[in-house]
Parts: structure tokens; C-alpha cells; sequence
């Protein structure tokens, strides 16, 4: 009489325990892949902020760059979730213009984070004069050695220009090559595509390729931003990071913009009409009229550009991504982020 066999037949347990071994593997990657997803978005610390800020999303932040002064107490709960904290710092050419500034600038990073607690420096330094090139790598070099003998960590923030593309030398203060071999995690603001505010606002920046109208972001620059940046940093090191902002512009002969911290206009007149999405760009545009009658061009930064980014990172293996700024993300954006995460 034959006897059914079962799908999966040992002949002995050798062979059935080889089975489960394999199982176990297939089921740890899987949960491998899916852990090596994280957030590690800015955050600007304001006096009466707390932990509880961050503590709904503390199972998918990997770390946050710290604008402020937090006290050790917000760090030490952070590091409770395994958060890693950075402080972010800026400077300008005087701040490193020579060997005595540069040592003694490191050597604060490292009094700043043995003495509050944090993991490491994340530099966002901008807009400095490209003639500094050399300077600003001496400078990333001492600070990277300073801080890793510490057992601190460096983070440099950096941006997308044509000249970075289009010269065999990048004309900007910093070189790529070195900021990948000296630095532990690398932040690309695949943001400022356009610079809203434009060439008459005072704090406008300095580079002419960024003005105009268009979005802070989109799909194909951002590819482009990020495939660019694997050339130099190891995809490890690097953060996508992406904005909680959008674009809005007056439609007139001035065509002024301003940034909108909402995925959505406000001040509308009448009745929001739904967005037009732009296949192309992936991204969705409102033509509306203000509260004076001006017609408005909005760029949005919403769920569903935001989802289409997302997807860069899966295709290019990259699985840090970040947000300028944490307090800015709109709610229906971080349930896209989850459902990314968890993918």
C-alpha cells in the first residue's frame, strides 16, 4: 500500500534540520531588509519641546540633526530608543580660515559632544566660496580625525548644483571625494530645486541656476541628486533627504514665491479645486486665486510626491532618507513613510 508523502520528504534529520536553517535565513533577511529602513530627519529644538515629539516615530528614526540646544535629558531618551543625535552647526569662511581655527573649532565639536551627550556633528556649512575648496577638506579631515578618535561621528550636509555635474572640477567648497572618505553619514537636500522666495528675498541664495519658478523637488533631480552622490559616498553613509515644504508663486510680472511649510495652499479664495498631477515630475500643482484675488502657481510637497521619491531609494538601495524639517511632516506623509518602511 502506498503511504502519501508529505511536499517536503527528509530522508534524514540531517537533512530537515538543513531546511530550517535555510527558512530561518530567508525569514531573517526579510526582517534584515525591512530594519535597514530609517528616518533621520533635522529637528529644531525650541524652548518647552519635548521627547514626546518624536516618541510616536521613535521605531523608525535612525537619528536626528539637532538645530538648538536640547537639553541632556531630551538625548539620554533618545539614545533610551536607540536614537542617534547629532548637532547641527554652521560656519562661514572666517570660521576656518586657518589651521588655529580649524583645530580649535574641532576640538569644540568634540567638548560639545562629550559634554552634552551627543553622537556626533552634523555640518551645514553653505554657500562658502569655492576658492576654499582645499581649506574646507583640511578642515573635514581634522574634525573627522578629532571626533573619531572620540568615538563621535561626523555628518555633512550637501546639495546638487550643475557644477558639481558639468565641471571635471566641482567649482564649490567642498570636494566629494573627501567628504566620502571622511564622513559617517552624508545628508543630500534634494530640496532648493527652486529657491521660492527668489533673488529679491534677503536671505536668497547665492546660486543663479536656482531661481525661477518650479518646485523645491522633483522625481527625475532627485534620482539624479541621489545616483550622483553614490559615485563618492557609500550608500550606507548616505541620507535622502527630502522636503516638508512647498512652493508658491504669485503668476505675475514679478512672480514672487514664497516657502508654504503645508502640503496644501493657504488662503485660498473660493473652493481649493483638486491638483493636477504632473506624470513627468510626479508631483501635484494647484492654480488658485488668494485672498486678493492674485492667481497662485503651488508646488505641493505632499503624500504622494513624497511616496513617488520613496521609491528612488528602493531603486538605488538607499534606505535612509531624511526630512527638512521633522515638525513640518504633514500626517498623512508619515503614514506613507510607514507603509515604505514596512514594504
Amino acid at each position: 500500500m502506498n503511504h502519501f508523502k508529505p511536499l517536503f520528504y527528509f530522508k534524514n534529520k540531517l537533512s530537515f534540520c538543513l531546511f530550517i536553517l535555510i527558512q530561518l535565513v530567508v525569514i531573517s533577511s526579510a526582517f534584515t531588509q525591512t530594519s535597514k529602513k530609517k528616518i533621520s530627519p533635522w529637528y529644531i529644538y525650541k524652548e518647552g519641546n519635548s521627547f514626546s515629539d518624536i516618541e510616536p516615530f521613535k521605531d523608525i528614526i535612525g537619528s536626528i540633526s539637532v538645530f538648538g540646544n536640547p537639553p541632556k535629558e531630551f538625548i539620554d531618551e533618545c539614545h533610551k530608543y536607540s536614537i542617534e543625535v547629532y548637532h547641527a552647526v554652521s560656519g562661514n569662511e572666517k570660521s576656518i580660515d586657518s589651521a588655529y581655527k580649524i583645530i580649535k573649532i574641532a576640538n569644540e565639536y568634540v567638548n560639545d559632544c562629550n559634554l552634552n551627550g551627543y553622537d556626533g556633528i552634523d555640518l551645514d556649512f553653505e554657500n562658502l566660496d569655492p576658492s576654499l575648496q582645499n581649506t574646507y577638506s583640511e578642515f573635514l579631515k581634522t574634525a573627522s580625525t578629532k571626533l573619531h578618535k572620540a568615538g563621535k561621528k561626523l555628518s555633512q550636509c550637501v546639495g546638487f548644483y550643475p557644477t558639481l555635474y558639468q565641471d571635471k572640477v566641482p567649482k564649490i567648497f567642498y570636494s566629494p571625494k573627501v567628504i566620502g572618505a571622511t564622513c559617517d553619514l552624508v545628508r543630500v537636500m534634494c530640496y532648493d530645486m527652486y529657491y521660492a522666495p527668489g533673488k529679491n528675498d534677503k536671505n536668497s541664495l547665492t546660486r543663479d541656476d536656482c531661481q525661477g519658478i518650479g518646485p523645491t523637488s522633483n522625481y527625475p533631480w532627485t534620482k539624479e541628486a541621489m545616483t550622483y552622490w553614490t559615485k563618492y559616498v557609500p550608500k550606507d553613509k548616505l541620507i535622502m533627504a527630502l522636503p516638508a515644504y512647498s512652493n508658491d508663486y504669485t503668476m505675475d510680472v514679478n512672480s514672487t514665491g514664497k516657502q508654504v511649510y503645508a502640503p496644501i495652499p493657504d488662503s485660498v479664495k473660493g473652493t481649493l479645486q483638486s491638483p493636477t498631477w504632473q506624470w513627468y515630475e510626479k508631483i501635484n500643482i494647484y492654480l488658485y486665486n488668494d485672498l486678493k484675488g492674485k492667481t497662485h502657481l503651488f508646488y505641493a510637497s505632499d503624500q504622494k510626491s513624497t511616496k513617488a521619491l520613496l521609491k528612488i531609494g528602493d531603486e538605488l538601495n538607499i534606505y535612509n532618507i531624511g526630512f527638512w524639517h521633522f515638525g513640518s511632516v504633514d500626517p498623512k506623509t508619515w503614514n506613507i513613510v510607514r507603509e515604505w518602511i514596512n514594504k
